[in-house]
């Protein structure tokens, strides 16, 4: 199967499923939003759709809007990934061993496990990853940059983690 008729599938299982969820659930956006379902595919300013949800559209907030919680996004494709995080489907199986992951890059990522390409090289010393955001973490430890402040006293951190860690533990807050 082809990659392009591998997407359009896993996107009809998509829609599929949120047609099913949007059906059993009453609209709580209908007084702010206008529905998709009421546009033309041929619209030129939508494109076709491949995704036949009622997302909701509200431009000041963004313009897709899942039907579970609410969470806007700019782009029909953020929100078929955002949905998968619902369903629990995971389209995308890595050819090396038996996982499977909901995003392209996701998979891309890990298959860097199974070649061990490091392809983000740090230009202070010889350090290599696997991820952009593990070169911008180590980075930090040649800059001593703190870029995550606590907003309660003003503390900084390297990473967010050590952050809310802090606040946590500190100021007994999440």
């Amino acid at each position: 199967m082809s990659e392009n008729n591998q997407e359009e599938a896993q996107h009809q299982s998509i829609s599929e499923i949120v047609s099913k969820v949007i059906n059993n659930r009453s609209n709580d956006f209908s007084d702010n939003a206008v529905s998709l379902s009421s546009m033309s595919d041929a619209d030129p300013i939508t494109g076709p759709s491949r995704l036949n949800v009622e997302a909701q559209i509200r431009s000041e907030y963004g313009n897709f809007i899942c039907p579970e919680y609410g969470k806007s996004f700019k782009c029909k494709s953020h929100l078929v990934e955002h949905y998968r995080t619902h369903t629990g489907e995971k389209p995308f199986p890595c050819d090396k061993c038996d996982k499977c992951f909901s995003t392209k890059s996701n998979l891309t990522t890990h298959l860097r496990t199974h070649t061990s390409e490091k392809p983000y090289s740090c230009d202070q010393c010889d350090k290599s990853f696997s991820q952009k955001c593990s070169l911008d973490r180590h980075s930090r430890t040649h800059t001593g940059e703190r870029p995550y402040k606590c907003p309660m006293c003003e503390k900084a951190f390297k990473t967010n983690s050590n952050r809310n860690d802090h606040c946590k533990n500190v100021h007994n807050k999440k």
